[in-house]
């Protein structure tokens, strides 16, 4: 198994790569937009070389703007960075401070956010071995001098389970069923952003060697929340 660390900081390469990736789509829509507009203008497709013509204008107004993110980009990257290393301290299971712990948790939930719905119901699928629910597996962490308490019937998944001794303040003894599953659910967390960045480097191929499908929908995780990223994604697209 690789290392947490470095498999969560595939969510940092894949925001470093974000403002070169989308420059890149947008440039080479925006070639193609042109090139049917002169095509749609030859053959005399008016309505066409309009919304041609609007998709253009579109995207290069966007790609001129892109720059004003770029910065703050780098610097969420360089966050995930640290959130990375914060959210591997999940491996030391009930070694970790109260303070460490909280740093792995804040970590932890920033990482959820920004996956995939359909890669979180995957995580969801995941049900809990026997054996797993037994308070024995916890410790108590915000109250050391308190017992754990079993796993209650109602949290059914791996996903459940984090959010539930996350909410309790427990953290899994190493070894166990339990700590199993929660480092499980970290590493599941880190694949979605391994395959985020191979989706990346795919389209910046398939862009160079002149096979990227120019209007079909591309949908990329961790994106900025920008109308100028969703015109680079979207133009043109629902128009045909």
């Amino acid at each position: 198994m690789s290392d947490l660390k470095d498999s969560l900081m595939q969510w940092r390469y894949l925001v470093e790569a974000q403002v070169d990736f989308l420059r890149a789509v947008g440039e080479y829509r925006l070639d193609a937009a042109k090139a049917e507009l002169v095509a749609a203008v030859a053959s005399n497709q008016l309505s066409v070389a309009r919304m041609k013509a609007q998709i253009a204008q579109e995207l290069g107004g966007a790609l001129r703007r892109l720059h004003r993110f770029e910065n703050r980009n780098k610097l969420r990257a360089q966050r995930l960075g640290t959130m990375a290393r914060d959210a591997s301290l999940v491996m030391n299971g009930e070694d970790l401070s109260l303070t460490r712990m909280v740093r792995m948790w804040s970590a932890y939930k920033v990482f959820e956010r920004m996956l995939p719905l359909e890669s979180l119901e995957k995580i969801m699928e995941n049900d809990l071995a026997p054996g797993t629910r037994a308070a024995e597996q916890f410790v108590n962490k915000a109250d050391p001098q308190s017992e754990c308490e079993d796993v209650p019937d109602t949290v059914d998944n791996e996903h459940m389970l984090v959010g539930w001794i996350k909410r309790k303040r427990y953290l899994a003894k190493r070894g166990t069923r339990a700590y199993r599953h929660i480092v499980h659910v970290f590493y599941e967390i880190a694949e979605v952003g391994r395959r985020e960045v191979e989706k990346v480097e795919r389209s910046i191929d398939e862009m160079r060697e002149g096979t990227f499908k120019v209007w079909n929908p591309l949908i990329i995780s961790a994106l900025p929340d920008s109308l100028d990223v969703q015109k680079i994604l979207s133009a043109g697209i629902k128009s045909l």
